[in-house]
């Protein structure tokens, strides 16, 4: 028997064809057994020395950041290459576009490395106070600020001499303060839009805009009177849950915070159990305060629902609410340029929300001035 270890093939015989290919199929596994494990050696590098942590949310970003993957615009364009040096303009146009996190693969010397984008602990609101609502509902004086507030909108020319509408202008005007009229004679939602402008001016003139906007579209998509109410019903009160969260939260002068973003969006489902407690609210209605920040392409939430899957009500104050956001200003920045809301707009066609829907909506807009 031949030892262990030692070729039994007699000195200056060639190896049989068979040998040959058993010794390359051996030496080919070994090679790749060698790979393998100078693959695991490097990905165990990256995550022992915190590679995990390099998925940076755009807020954290600083000029000279490096991408190490691309940046999609919402229609699926390459906005960013591999390897682009992150400038202020560039940053600029990631939070106008609505990107979220960007995957880096160095940052500015002298720059360190946030907590990891993934990470959701200390997600706590014990830091702030939830206002009191009772209190709220009682002020008499706001209530009644509110309406008067609400009806003046209704009263005014609400900017559509500005707009290419396929519609009697005229003819709209009055409807719509007819259903604004009809929203705030109703008891429960004028104490409702009295706790809207006493939490935040910002959010009640928005929410007019936003119910506005919604009723343009239907009225563009030939809602019938009873529909037409539902939907601008809806998108007055979509944004009602934030009236339940902490009010120095929606007050910040600054870009949230992770944790803080993740209390922010508790919005919608606090606001869809308030409404559908209210019997005057229809079913169709309440949904937009749950859905509207759904996307079509299913990146929204709370439920990530896709396309057809999410209700026509909720895709159009999901629109307006996108709209009238980038051209109002907000705590923590000024107004966008009427310019760039379009063209985020047209660029999130089937991305964030239908692409027609959004077509119908530009065309009737198309006319304003900023």
């Amino acid at each position: 028997m031949p030892a262990i270890g030692r070729s039994s093939r007699k000195p200056g015989i060639p190896p049989s064809p068979t040998r040959r290919a058993a010794r390359l199929f051996l030496l080919d596994v070994s090679t790749r057994i060698d790979s393998l494990c100078h693959n695991f050696q490097y990905l165990f590098k990256k995550v022992r020395d915190g590679d995990r942590m390099r998925e940076v949310y755009v807020s954290h970003l600083e000029p000279g950041d490096v991408l190490d993957k691309p940046v999609f615009a919402r229609n699926g364009v390459v906005m960013l290459e591999e390897g682009t040096v992150l400038t202020e303009p560039y940053i600029q146009s990631l939070k106008r576009i609505g990107i979220d996190r960007v995957r880096l693969r160095s940052r500015k010397p002298g720059v360190a490395w946030p907590e990891d984008a993934n990470d959701r602990s200390g997600e706590t609101e014990s830091e702030y106070r939830l206002p009191d609502i009772s209190a709220l509902k009682s002020d008499v004086r706001a209530r009644e600020d509110a309406v008067r507030l609400a009806t003046a909108f209704a009263d005014s020319d609400l900017g559509l001499g500005r707009m290419s509408m396929p519609f009697p202008v005229e003819v709209f005007r009055k409807q719509f303060r007819e259903i604004v009229m009809g929203i705030v004679s109703q008891p429960a939602f004028a104490e409702e839009l009295g706790v809207l402008y006493l939490t935040d001016r910002q959010l009640f003139e928005h929410s007019l805009q936003v119910a506005l906007c919604s009723d343009i579209i239907g009225t563009i998509r030939n809602f019938d009177a009873s529909r037409r109410y539902a939907l601008t019903l809806g998108a007055m009160f979509s944004d009602i849950g934030m009236t339940r969260l902490p009010t120095e939260l929606l007050k910040l002068p600054r870009e949230l915070k992770d944790p803080e973003r993740a209390i922010i969006k508790r919005h919608t489902t606090d606001g869809y159990r308030l409404l559908t407690r209210m019997k005057e609210m229809p079913a169709e209605s309440a949904k937009c305060a749950l859905l509207h920040h759904e996307r079509y392409q299913g990146g929204g939430y709370p439920l990530a629902l896709k396309n057809s899957d999410i209700p026509e009500y909720a895709q159009i104050v999901g629109l307006a609410d996108v709209y009238n956001a980038l051209l109002s200003p907000r705590h923590h920045r000024q107004p966008y340029a009427r310019e760039e809301a379009l063209e985020y707009l047209y660029a999130a066609g089937n991305w964030e929300f239908e692409a027609q829907l959004i077509r119908l909506f530009l065309n009737s807009v198309k006319g304003s001035s900023s």
